[in-house]
């Protein structure tokens, strides 16, 4: 049996960015995301690690067949398998989106070419457009409406991977600039061309997702925040470089993804204390919990919560909030300090900050209760 502990090993190891952004998630939500991100990069390694496409094939087709069987209680045959299924068998995610994934990796082993914007979209689709639906589904959310948001935001981190990754996949045999079939071969200027348009696209991408960030609970809403803006940044960082991506994989250091993280928390945190000091003013009118993630038989009749829980709730939103601005004062001594003696403190200090503005986000979420006299 694979033990839920290693899901958090595998993401912790594979990607930063991921990683610090589910820290931000309720506990119970943040186990099952690093059980799908766990999953998912174990189907992305059985077709990249295969010593064979005739092997990459078979692992895809016995991921799929665990899936299509996962109601039968058929046995697995990807160990893998064992993440996902619970969520299927739960209903907290669709089967359906988890196969067409798998479809996006055999359209790799088929050798799918890119020769439009339309053929890379689809593409991205079913390559991360797939998985921001069953993340989105994992969190709750279940307003139909989202579903475009959710799609969005996953292509859009899926052009922003195919920009910084040029030459790697061009290394493999793969190209998804469209029009270019060996990079490896095409004048740099072209390459760059191709890298802007497809960036350009994820931005306007990402202002799509962020206008659905209201879809989602807003204890999660902060994590999916985070990770868009430090995917952002590393398009923006490839824009600054020239969009030379054939000199090597842009990656951000380590302060400067710092910088992002709380700089995202900070953009989330305002809006989240804008909407509960209306909440106050307005009881039953506004609810840090949208009405499309909550039953909604009861929209009709809301029940605010306590004006001591209310009190308590924005005063920790508050200190979260003050906390979040410290974290960015002192990341900005640390790149501009004022004295050599500085050295690491400034962001050291950051580092307390930040983990002290996820304290008071955890301690601000205990008071988003109904009020017991509720009925």
């Amino acid at each position: 049996m694979i033990q839920r502990q290693s899901a958090q090993d595998i993401i912790h190891r594979s990607s930063r960015s991921f990683s610090i952004a589910s820290w931000f998630l309720p506990v119970a939500t943040r186990s099952k995301v690093w059980a799908l991100y766990a999953w998912c990069r174990s189907l992305d390694d059985a077709v990249d690690l295969a010593t064979s496409p005739s092997q990459a094939k078979e692992n895809l087709r016995r991921f799929e067949t665990d899936l299509i069987g996962a109601h039968d209680l058929e046995p697995t045959q990807q160990p893998a398998s064992e993440w996902i299924l619970p969520l299927v068998l739960d209903r907290q995610i669709n089967s359906r989106h988890a196969l067409e994934l798998i479809e996006g990796m055999r359209m790799d082993l088929e050798g799918y070419e890119v020769q439009t914007d339309a053929d890379l979209e689809k593409y991205c689709y079913h390559a991360a457009g797939t998985v921001g639906l069953m993340m989105t589904s994992l969190m709750g959310v279940k307003e139909k409406a989202a579903d475009r948001h959710a799609i969005a935001l996953g292509v859009a981190m899926q052009l922003t991977n195919i920009a910084r990754d040029v030459k790697e996949d061009a290394q493999m045999g793969r190209s998804y600039l469209p029009g270019i079939t060996k990079p490896l071969e095409a004048k740099a200027d072209d390459i760059a061309q191709a890298v802007r348009k497809i960036l350009d696209r994820a931005e306007t991408l990402y202002n799509l997702a962020i206008d659905g960030m209201d879809y989602l609970p807003w204890r999660s809403r902060t994590a999916i925040r985070v990770a868009l803006e430090v995917y952002r940044e590393i398009g923006r960082q490839i824009q600054r470089n020239g969009y030379c991506v054939m000199t090597g994989r842009t990656v951000l250091s380590k302060p400067r993804l710092l910088w992002v993280a709380s700089r995202a928390v900070l953009f989330d945190m305002l809006s989240i204390v804008s909407l509960a000091v209306r909440r106050l003013l307005h009881p039953g009118l506004f609810s840090l919990k949208e009405p499309n993630m909550t039953n909604t038989s009861n929209l009709s009749d809301p029940q605010p919560m306590s004006t001591p829980n209310q009190a308590k709730q924005i005063a920790f939103l508050g200190l979260s909030l003050t906390s979040i601005m410290a974290t960015a004062l002192f990341v900005m001594v640390y790149f501009n300090p004022k004295s050599q003696e500085y050295s690491y403190l400034p962001l050291i200090y950051a580092v307390g900050s930040l983990l002290a503005s996820v304290l008071f986000h955890r301690l601000s979420a205990r008071y988003d209760k109904p009020s017991p006299q509720a009925t």
